[in-house]
């Protein structure tokens, strides 16, 4: 997979754009990653390791949590092209960064389905999502997901919220002592400013295959959607709860898309998790799999075209 991930994006390896990170916006974990790795071929090649890593995560949760009656790559494969579809989202992002610790959560929290021990599952599962939202700003708001998927898997119980909150919060409170040690605001404007929702502007210097590969994803929300029922049918009712919360998952990315301002197309990425789980539950059981063929080679033709610039307008 790590050679396929490789050859998906390979315009991004001849031709690297690396992040900039904005000082004023910035908090010292970012810093630490961007300022190690300042090279744009290096950011790229990082952020291709990143993928394969959690393409290891999603193959690991779609076949520990049997969520197709077939164990397949499909996640791996939808969860590399959907990251490198919209063109301007192929860098090492804090988004892409923060999935990382998205994934973790998303393990974490299945995992204590049936767990009579699932303190650290709980736990861990709030550390991951306040590490991501130090990364990623909009992920703040998936504490409440956390809430909601574990309420939706176990009877959780008022120590056990406790625990996840604790988890959540444990990121911020090191964050906020390092402030407090070097003698900086513990909120800054520049953070609040971002929770107020704008729409991302709209460049019209930007080529058409871009629109084309951002619509395409949320084509594939609302394939997702329809198919709910073909989805989770001939499921076991714990695997139907586990594939529900993938469609929390994604509720919460347009939850968080709506309170959060952000950067143009790059909260997209977010929508990968789910979908690639999803798409991969429906491509493992469908008997036309001629139509998920030709899906992966128009994701690829499409990526390659943004890549490469084959359509100048």
């Amino acid at each position: 997979m790590l050679f396929y991930i490789f050859i998906v994006r390979i315009g991004t390896l001849l031709y690297p754009i690396s992040f900039q990170l904005k000082e004023a916006e910035s908090n010292i974990l970012q810093k630490i990653v961007y300022l190690s790795i300042p090279d744009a071929l290096c950011q790229n090649i990082v952020a291709c390791i990143l993928i394969y890593f959690h393409i290891l995560l999603l193959n690991y949760i779609f076949s520990k949590h049997k969520l197709a009656r077939e164990t397949t790559m499909f996640s791996g494969v939808f969860y590399t092209l959907f990251v490198s579809l919209v063109v301007d989202n192929n860098a090492l992002l804090p988004v892409l960064i923060a999935n990382t610790f998205m994934l973790l959560a998303l393990k974490n929290i299945l995992d204590t389905l049936k767990n009579n021990q699932a303190t650290s599952y709980i736990f861990i599962s709030g550390f991951m999502i306040g590490i991501a939202s130090l990364f990623y700003s909009p992920y703040f708001v998936f504490i409440v997901f956390g809430v909601i998927s574990l309420l939706q898997l176990r009877s959780f119980k008022i120590l056990e919220k406790l625990q996840f909150f604790i988890g959540t919060f444990i990121p911020y409170y090191f964050l906020f002592a390092y402030r407090y040690w070097h003698d900086i605001p513990f909120v800054e404007l520049n953070f609040i400013k971002n929770i107020f929702f704008r729409w991302p502007a709209l460049n019209i210097h930007n080529l058409l295959i871009l629109y084309v590969s951002a619509v395409i994803l949320i084509l594939s929300v609302f394939f997702s959607i329809i198919n709910y029922g073909n989805i989770t049918s001939k499921k076991a009712f714990q695997t139907q709860k586990k594939i529900d919360i993938f469609y929390w998952f994604m509720l919460f990315c347009l939850l968080s898309f709506l309170i959060f301002s952000t950067d143009n197309t790059s909260h997209l990425i977010t929508l990968s998790i789910p979908l690639a789980l999803l798409i991969s539950i429906a491509a493992s059981e469908s008997k036309n799999r001629i139509f998920y063929e030709l899906l992966h080679i128009f994701l690829i033709a499409l990526i390659f075209i943004g890549q490469f610039k084959l359509i100048n307008f």
